[in-house]
């Protein structure tokens, strides 16, 4: 039997953990998840990963999560948080302990790109150097593209077969957003006046010749 004045120390505790990944806001099955690049298993098909692990209240175990291909994993390891909680269920407790959540973003993100020429139709649409639309009879025209986040996509609108129309062949720049988006451009166009037709005499180029009626001296004739 130990004396009063002797005390015990506490042994590490057992901290039951979920990890849940996600790709937006779809659960994301088939992360792998290691920790000191020991891989410990994957995510099911709800995205979720249960363990347990050993350590003290309020400390942290750094976790490893590599998304399947096709999506970004986390650039650093996931601090997770060892502390206890009190939960009403308590085999639900039990069972998931602290849940952290992790994002797997998709690497390529859906660009729907319009294009506005209020009334102005048939005008075509450039990228990367070739025609891929035309504008329709309210001057639109809806382009859709797989890109990366923070992509630039670059256009140019046509105008030579409307060489009245300023600007000419004016170019505009979309920079891709993180997630899906639709990016808007307006290009509003005028008419360049018509050039002035200058009308040229018919007549002939020679000179003139006037009739000089005759003086008092009888003298007379034409220069």
């Amino acid at each position: 039997m130990l004396g009063a004045g002797c005390g015990t120390q506490q042994g590490p505790t057992l901290f039951p953990i979920t990890l849940r990944v996600m790709s937006d806001a779809r659960p994301m099955p088939g992360a792998q998840i290691l920790i000191r690049d020991r891989a410990q298993g994957t995510t099911d098909a709800q995205g979720s990963f249960r363990m347990r692990m050993t350590g003290v209240e309020g400390g942290t175990v750094p976790v490893t999560v590599r998304c399947p291909n096709g999506f970004v994993s986390p650039a650093e390891p996931v601090p997770v948080a060892l502390r206890s909680s009190i939960a009403i269920d308590r085999a639900a407790h039990a069972a998931g302990g602290i849940e952290t959540t992790v994002q797997c973003p998709p690497d390529q993100r859906i660009a729907a790109v319009i294009v506005r020429t209020p009334n102005r139709a048939n005008l075509p649409v450039f990228y990367q150097g070739r025609e891929i639309t035309r504008t329709d009879l309210q001057g639109v025209a809806h382009m859709i593209f797989k890109v990366h986040p923070r992509d630039v996509l670059m256009f140019r609108v046509d105008t030579t077969a409307q060489p009245q129309l300023r600007p000419a062949n004016p170019t505009f720049n979309v920079a891709t957003r993180e997630g899906d988006d639709v990016y808007v451009s307006t290009l509003n166009f005028e008419e360049a006046a018509a050039p002035r037709v200058v009308r040229r005499s018919t007549g002939g180029g020679g000179p003139i010749i006037r009739r000089i009626p005759p003086g008092r001296g009888g003298g007379g004739g034409f220069f």
